[in-house]
């Protein structure tokens, strides 16, 4: 496995957040928000920016944080979440979004875009069937561009549990459409990720969100809060994992705000390997 950070859990400077990520030993990135703008809204010309400064600290870029699906399935309103910083777009809107963000992907050698499963109504398994035909498409349109869906466990969403992706992979069982792990999704929702929700998913992720959440329901270094991440580990490992960590921490430290979360977290999560047996591997 190698390790990745979210840029914008560091800063939305993207060279500011690059140096740090140098300085930590972090070779891949994953891109959802630059300069206050989500990557997908940036032009070809910002775009053409960011890769050159990914290219000159040669960095490699695993996964591109598309806010695909991250909309109301039926009728409009707000959103239910944090959007970070993507704009808002309707149901109808959201096929350009996924093919905008397959373009970006392409241009920076990104091999993974994300995907959600709308914003989670009071009986998710009311819409399952209509979210799933919505799946079933993008993951057609995403491996007809010759890369990976991932469908990421997401709390404010309609597939937020091991459980309810489980239930979504039985459905679309399309193999360019993997799963986004994130046990702190799961956590958020108050059932246990692993590893019962983890036995829903294992066999099926293509990529991992860390961050973790203490038992009054707050963002917390990885390793510190409810969830098991020796046993996440190393059972990823047993299962032969070899895709990336991505680092989500969701929380600031009191002196060195997001960038000491950030620090605080690949320290953790590195100690957390070596008690798990499991090695990182630099890029």
């Amino acid at each position: 496995m190698r390790l990745s950070v979210i840029t914008d859990e560091i800063s939305q400077d993207l060279e500011h957040t690059l140096g740090i990520c140098e300085d930590l030993g972090v070779e891949t990135v994953e891109l959802r928000a630059v300069g206050g703008a989500n990557v997908v809204s940036h032009d070809r010309s910002s775009l053409e920016r960011i890769k050159g400064a990914l290219d000159d600290g040669g960095f490699g870029v695993c996964a591109i944080s598309s806010p695909f699906l991250k909309c109301h399935l039926r009728g409009g309103g707000g959103p239910q979440g944090d959007t970070h910083f993507a704009g808002l777009a309707s149901r109808e809107e959201q096929w350009e979004v996924l093919e905008r963000s397959l373009e970006v992907a392409r241009l920076l050698g990104a091999p993974l875009v994300r995907a959600f499963s709308f914003w989670r109504v009071e009986d998710p398994t009311e819409v399952r069937e209509e979210v799933a035909e919505v799946l079933a498409e993008a993951a057609r349109r995403t491996e007809a561009a010759g890369l990976k869906l991932g469908l990421e466990n997401e709390h404010t969403c309609n597939v937020g549990t091991g459980a309810e992706v489980g239930w979504m992979l039985g459905r679309v069982a399309d193999p360019s459409l993997g799963v986004i792990w994130d046990p702190g999704n799961e956590a958020m929702l108050g059932s246990i990720p692993f590893p019962e929700g983890y036995t829903s998913v294992r066999g099926r992720v293509t990529h991992v969100h860390l961050k973790d959440v203490d038992g009054q329901g707050r963002w917390t270094t990885v390793g510190t809060g409810t969830i098991d991440y020796p046993g996440q580990l190393l059972a990823l490992a047993e299962d032969g994992y070899e895709g990336v960590l991505s680092l989500e921490t969701h929380y600031e430290t009191p002196d060195s705000g997001p960038e000491g979360a950030t620090r605080e977290s690949v320290a953790a999560l590195r100690a957390l390997c070596e008690r798990a047996g499991v090695e990182l591997r630099r890029s």
